[in-house]
């Protein structure tokens, strides 16, 4: 894919930003290098490029604010009540921090939508290919271990992370125009990525929304469903025989397909394939949080199956922030998806999915997507106010 418009700063730190993402070389917690880069943008897309806020971006900020202060609002109250924890207040920066990267970048796509939306997929399938070079290559602290987590701290983040890739890879591809080879090749090496960490919920949603690509490649991209499939099998399967013969360890002992085949088949089976396993059960114990919500933090006060944060997306929504917070959220994914035909909502609706058994919500490129889709609904009405679908314009692109 070529990129013929003008490289500027913002685009160099959007760059950077997405291809150091996966790098963690602080503990679990802390900033990374790439969220100090994304710091720089997004002053920069607040202070110089703001600009003029539409009716539409003026309620989808309103939303995003309100819910950013009900979190500020439970688990400051929680803190205090709890004589002062800080540990309850302490999530609450990575909720502002994603907020902000979020409206930054709606904030800045919004001045060159196509052109920043295509950017986002080079820099999402450079990273991807950044990643399957250290699969490969062994330079990962963990390349003997059968789990991959590469420079993640461990398996699950990796395997959310490729599922994240496939899906704004796969939303760019929909509303601009991105050659078939690159994209194809993108998805199967998300794919590769997402086996070596045999994260169950990531191969499942990543299957599933694979599949859905291919039914809509059937009905909306004639003559690309054999290449699709072709390109997506030789990329994916070309990574899994280059990690295969340069890991001993792998080789010695099991391969990654057996692997793959044991953790599938014990699915359900295993300690923690199950509601209260992934802390569901505190719903059910402590139905006193439902309204106003728990916070988050010091979670030996709940009676659970598991001293940790719930395992789910919603579910820790539900029970940290109550009715109101989730609901605002929801708000909010509506807000960014509002204007997009309901076919178009897959790549979101399997991190969801993943989110069932995992919370995703912290992770950075998730709000990436709510932006993307802000902004790519905006500006698909704006093309067919203007006499044409942007999505169908795409689709002639890539069969030509």
């Amino acid at each position: 894919m070529m990129i013929k418009e003008k490289l500027s700063a913002d685009k160099v730190l959007l760059l950077l930003y997405v291809v150091l993402k996966p790098f963690y070389f602080f503990p679990s917690g802390n900033p990374q290098i790439a969220d100090f880069i994304m710091l720089v943008l997004i002053t920069y897309s607040f202070l110089f490029r703001l600009g003029r806020i539409n009716r539409r971006l003026g309620f989808f900020l309103f939303l995003t604010l309100l819910f950013l202060y009900d979190i500020m609002m439970v688990n400051g109250i929680w803190a205090i009540a709890l004589g002062g924890e800080m540990d309850v207040f302490s999530s609450t920066k990575w909720y502002l921090y994603n907020g902000a990267v979020m409206l930054a970048l709606v904030i800045l796509f919004r001045r060159n939508p196509q052109e920043y939306v295509k950017w986002v997929f080079l820099a999402t399938a450079t990273s991807l290919l950044v990643q399957a070079f250290i699969l490969v290559s062994g330079l990962s602290p963990d390349s003997d271990e059968f789990r991959q987590s590469l420079f993640f701290n461990n398996p699950n983040q990796l395997g959310y992370f490729g599922l994240l890739c496939m899906g704004i890879c796969l939303l760019c591809a929909r509303f601009v125009s991105v050659k078939t080879i690159p994209l194809f090749i993108a998805i199967g090496t998300a794919f590769s990525i997402i086996a070596a960490s045999l994260s169950k919920a990531a191969i499942i949603s990543a299957v599933g929304m694979y599949l859905v690509f291919l039914l809509l490649s059937i009905k909306e991209r004639t003559g690309l469903f054999w290449m699709n499939l072709l390109c997506v099998l030789v990329s994916s399967f070309t990574v899994f025989f280059i990690y295969l013969y340069t890991n001993e360890n792998v080789l010695s002992d099991a391969s990654i397909y057996t692997q793959i085949e044991e953790r599938m088949v014990s699915l359900g089976e295993d300690s923690d394939d199950n509601l209260a396993a992934r802390g569901y059960d505190r719903i059910a114990n402590h139905p006193e949080y439902i309204l106003f919500g728990a916070g988050e933090g010091m979670y030996e006060r709940f009676n659970s199956s598991i001293s940790l944060e719930l395992h789910s997306t919603l579910a820790n929504l539900f029970f940290s922030y109550g009715v109101m917070g989730t609901v605002l959220f929801i708000l909010v994914m509506y807000g960014a998806v509002r204007g997009h035909r309901l076919v178009a909502w897959y790549p979101l609706a399997f991190q969801i999915l993943y989110g069932l058994t995992h919370n995703g919500i912290r992770e950075t490129f998730f709000w990436i997507m709510l932006a993307l889709y802000f902004v790519t609904a905006e500006i698909n009405t704006r093309q067919i106010k203007n006499g044409g679908d942007l999505l169908e314009k795409n689709l002639t692109n890539m069969r030509n």
